[in-house]
């Protein structure tokens, strides 16, 4: 080891990694358990060598406070099996130089060790569970028997289309599995009406809920990440990841401890997140006829669906059997009942007023609104397909059809097919395609909106009078 003193604080951290690196690298767990606990003036007793603490100083350039540089010291010659007599000698050594640094003015701006955050209470945040949730007691069996499945990976994923109501079930689940964590449960919202949170929002919110202030959050993202899963790392924590855009949003944020769970809801398949972490993935799926039958039967009333069976099973279907699209609807009739069931129904029918159905006090939440950011996320190709399917008139296709539909090789079609199924845009089984009303209503409205693109245009385009050859 050379002794040669440092001239720099930067090059005093350099000498702290070559340090540990002489002594066998031993890992940041390794050096937190070598280096004990302590008393901080708060009075609580923490480790003297957090994982985050030894990231960050040694990422960095600046002067770490000299407790640490004792701990740290001490900590890697103990377990490069060093004699006690050889530990306090060097570790005086290092303390001298830190002085030497500190007295010439290089300790001016230290590195703030702050104690670990400990929230007073255990983390809480998940939200309000619906008490509505009908239709949806195999799909919990089946999430149920996905997580005792006997695998090392806690990384759960429910992937299904918009409006289907991934929200809900997550919440759902994961109120029902509180007692698998004791140490709490942290909730984030990924995506806002502006779209997906970058990823250092995302770790800042999860940071608060673990007690960070924001001031002690690192300004490097991948730092907060660090510090993130440093916290969680022996915790018994729940992670609820909500509306997650796509895999590389969400990797940063999986909690790795071995009790850790993360659940992940998200229109994207993230095939990517099943491959590389090996998540467990479920597909939730529109409700079943009687289900949804009973869920707008409960929210409109017994008394408004007299003698209106049939009507009572159109609007179901018209909803395409998806819980956003049920409720509002329902609750829309239930501010008007006057105007009759069946008129309600009938003006659905008639018109494209399903795809824009919205509240009056809510008007952020529409099947439009749950749609337009899985529009968004795929290319101008695709979305210039999908327009095309939906103003084909029918709702259903072989991939030969919709090629000739939008004009284009059978083997774009099926690629631009396959990116729309990843955002639950279409439904691909096999060599069909199919929309169900209310994507073939957004569609529509998307092509009305697109008047630069000569595809988009509904109506006898060439696109239906192509399908008509088929």
């Amino acid at each position: 080891m050379s002794w040669e003193k440092p001239a720099t604080a930067a090059e005093f951290v350099q000498r702290l990694r070559e340090l540990r690196l002489s002594v066998g690298q031993p890992s940041l767990r390794r050096l937190q358990q070598l280096g004990g606990r302590t008393t901080v003036p708060s009075g609580d007793v923490v480790d003297a060598l957090p994982r985050s603490t030894v990231s960050t100083v040694l990422r960095g350039s600046k002067l770490p406070r000299a407790d640490f540089v004792s701990v740290f010291v001490t900590a890697c010659l103990v377990h490069g099996k060093h004699s006690a007599e050889e530990v306090a000698e060097v570790t005086a050594h290092w303390l001298g130089h830190w002085r030497a640094l500190y007295a010439a003015g290089d300790g001016a701006d230290l590195v703030p060790i702050p104690d670990a955050p400990k929230p007073a209470v255990a983390p809480r945040q998940l939200p309000f569970d619906v008490s509505l949730l009908v239709g949806r007691e195999a799909d919990f069996e089946a999430a149920e028997a996905m997580a005792r499945l006997p695998r090392r990976e806690n990384v759960f994923l429910i992937s299904g289309p918009a409006g289907v109501g991934k929200s809900a079930f997550a919440i759902r689940w994961a109120h029902r599995r509180l007692d698998g964590s004791p140490d709490g449960q942290l909730y984030v919202d990924l995506r806002s009406a502006r779209g997906p949170h970058s990823t250092a929002n995302a770790v800042g919110a999860l940071l608060s809920g673990l007690g960070v202030a924001e001031a002690d959050c690192p300004a490097d993202p991948r730092r907060r990440v660090d510090l993130y899963r440093s916290l969680v790392a022996d915790r018994r924590l729940l992670v609820v990841l909500d509306n997650a855009s796509d895999a590389a949003q969400v990797r940063p944020l999986l909690a790795t401890g071995p009790h850790c769970r993360t659940v992940i809801t998200s229109r994207n398949r993230m095939s990517g997140l099943v491959a590389r972490e090996g998540a467990r993935r479920m597909f939730l799926g529109a409700l079943r006829p009687e289900a949804a039958r009973t869920l707008l039967t409960t929210v409109i009333g017994e008394e408004y669906l007299f003698g209106a069976r049939a009507e009572l099973a159109e609007l179901a279907e018209l909803c395409a059997y998806l819980p956003l699209v049920l409720r509002l609807a329902a609750v829309k009739f239930a501010d008007r009942p006057e105007q009759g069931f069946r008129n309600f129904v009938r003006d659905l029918r008639e018109s494209e007023r399903l795809v824009s159905l919205a509240l009056d006090d809510d008007t952020e939440t529409s099947p439009a609104a749950a749609l337009e950011s899985s529009y968004c996320a795929v290319e101008t190709g695709a979305q210039r397909h999908f327009r095309a399917l939906g103003c084909a008139g029918q709702g259903e296709f072989t991939l030969e059809q919709a090629a000739a539909v939008a004009g284009i090789p059978l083997p774009e079609a099926a690629r631009l097919a396959g990116l729309l199924a990843a955002e639950h845009l279409v439904d691909l089984r096999g060599d069909r395609i199919r929309l169900h009303r209310v994507l073939q209503a957004f569609a529509r409205a998307k092509a009305g909106i697109a008047d630069d693109e000569p595809t988009a245009a509904c109506g006898a385009g060439h696109g239906s009078l192509q399908l008509a050859a088929w």
